[in-house]
């Protein structure tokens, strides 16, 4: 069977990321009540406020990186799971 390369699938997971995290910031700041409303009807229950930190471009950036981080390492872990089930 086929191995998958776990460092080219964090790097895609990571890459989406860093693409759609920066337009729903874009969305949220064009508006915030249908990104709210959105949120609302796919997440039951969450009561999401939109506030000036969702704005502010430290909120994006720091964001944007730390949650890129995060997708590349569920996107390691998924890959390196994936080859180890596989064999």
């Amino acid at each position: 069977m086929n191995k998958l390369n776990a460092i080219a699938f964090a790097n895609t997971f990571a890459i989406i990321d860093l693409v759609l995290h920066p337009f729903f910031h874009l969305w949220v700041w064009i508006s915030p009540y249908s990104y709210g409303w959105m949120m609302n009807l796919f997440v039951a229950g969450l009561k999401l406020n939109v506030t000036n930190f969702d704005y502010s471009i430290f909120h994006v950036v720091l964001g944007t990186i730390l949650e890129a981080t995060v997708f590349w390492i569920l996107g390691y872990s998924i890959a390196f799971l994936y080859n180890k089930l596989n064999k």
